[in-house]
């Protein structure tokens, strides 16, 4: 939601739509990264106001899309914040996760459902694996345009 309010700001130039993109996206992110760097919002029940986000049930799609988002919030507003957020997310895939597991499979560059509680779910579907492809395509572009930390080995 913040992303399309962020585009409804490039499209009308109307400001209040970048505001509250802004003020959205930091509510998000500041439920998504903690210590253990991201944890999305578990697919398992419902984020409601008053509640703290549910765990385990992290899935990849999830990561993508937060990378994908903070994409566009730093190409439009050139905050270093987004980037640093985005480089730390994909590095969920390579194992900076709550779990310290790899999610990316780098033998069959497949790429793991997600993490459950306990452990990595070994399934590697189509969507999990498009997932990681297209984190890694945007990341991708700062690898090269600037010195990004070295822990994205890819």
């Amino acid at each position: 939601m913040p992303e399309a309010l962020l585009y409804a700001w490039k499209i009308t130039g109307n400001s209040i739509y970048k505001d509250i993109a802004i003020t959205s996206v930091g509510f998000l992110l500041s439920h998504l990264f903690n210590e253990n760097g991201i944890e999305v919002i578990s697919n398992k029940n419902w984020f409601q106001k008053g509640d703290t986000p549910g765990h385990f049930g992290e899935q990849p799609i999830d990561v993508a899309y937060t990378i994908m988002a903070l994409d566009k919030f730093y190409d439009e507003t050139k905050v270093n914040e987004y980037r640093l957020k985005m480089v730390k997310a994909f590095n969920w895939f390579l194992g900076d996760n709550r779990l310290k597991q790899i999610v990316y499979n780098p033998c069959t560059g497949g790429c793991y459902d997600g993490l459950e509680e306990t452990h990595a779910s070994l399934n590697q579907g189509a969507e999990s694996t498009i997932s990681y492809l297209m984190a890694r395509l945007t990341i991708e572009k700062y690898k090269k345009a600037t010195a990004i930390p070295n822990s994205m080995n890819m």
